[in-house]
């Protein structure tokens, strides 16, 4: 039982290679992944700050998952966020939900050309990967960030009235782990078919809901490199707070043409999930 658990700790928290020198690679490419948790919740003030942070980080192209933002002018809307992220001359909004009170998904921001935008084909009422190409110097890498289905619990899910089997059986924490686990398979599918299909290596980033001992996880990850665990040496990688040591649920993969050089996960307190930061090269 321990060595199954130290395998488990070593396999989805720690790196296990040496950082590669940025001066042995013609062209580098720095990528933020951030799950905001819905730009920190609603708080302005807040969220202003968490950019603030992200515009600090320098990356060439900033992939945002949750991202929320309002017509009500006490909240943040999608002008100021676009103001706050001026540097960024590129962009991509990719919303799941689109109303007149708010709009809530993806954005990227790039100090490269995006072209050929578009949305992966899969069910799902909240969440959403979203699929660009990024034009970098004459080279053209396709960008792939996802957030796949959540388990959306709350707080009435975790609370038994009894623990036998049968109880927890139809008790709606094992409904939503079951619905939510199977439309994540369909997803990762749908991901993997877009990351086939493409003419260009790719970068695929995100919060992935999954930890990396998972189907979903190998699914998507099978014939890329995590960047991550290959771009530095015994760091630890939890990326999502909640529990005792986190578990880590966002990632950043690329085609193996490229090199993860350096990648690190920073431990900033705006959302509930921790930033990834990885420069690649090729």
């Amino acid at each position: 039982m321990l060595i199954l658990i130290l395998l488990w700790v070593s396999a989805s928290l720690i790196s296990h290679q040496w950082s590669v020198p940025e001066k042995d690679f013609d062209k580098t490419l720095k990528v933020m992944t951030y799950n905001t948790q819905a730009l920190c919740m609603g708080d302005k003030q807040q969220a202003k700050q968490m950019l603030s942070y992200i515009n600090q980080q320098q990356a060439d192209v900033v992939c945002l998952q949750e991202v929320k933002v309002y017509k009500n002018s006490s909240l943040m809307s999608l002008i100021e966020l676009r103001c706050a992220m001026s540097k960024y001359p590129y962009t991509y909004y990719d919303f799941k939900r689109y109303n007149s009170k708010r709009q809530f998904g993806n954005v990227v921001f790039s100090k490269y050309p995006l072209i050929n935008k578009h949305t992966v084909p899969y069910q799902s009422s909240n969440n959403i990967s979203s699929c660009c190409d990024m034009v970098v110097d004459g080279d053209t890498l396709r960008l792939i960030v996802n957030h796949l289905e959540s388990y959306k619990l709350i707080r009435k899910d975790l609370q038994f009235d009894t623990l036998s089997v049968d109880h927890i059986k139809n008790s709606s924490l094992n409904q939503k782990l079951q619905s939510a686990g199977a439309l994540r398979q369909e997803q990762a599918k749908a991901v993997k078919q877009e990351i086939r299909q493409s003419p260009y290596p790719v970068v695929v980033v995100g919060d992935f809901n999954a930890i990396p001992l998972s189907y979903v996880y190998w699914k998507i990850r099978f014939g890329l490199r995590d960047c991550f665990l290959e771009g530095n040496w015994a760091q630890m990688g939890n990326t999502y707070k909640k529990g005792p040591f986190g578990i880590r649920i966002d990632y950043i993969l690329c085609s193996r043409k490229l090199t993860p050089i350096k990648c690190e996960v920073d431990r900033v307190s705006y959302s509930d999930h921790f930033p990834v930061c990885a420069t690649i090269g090729w």
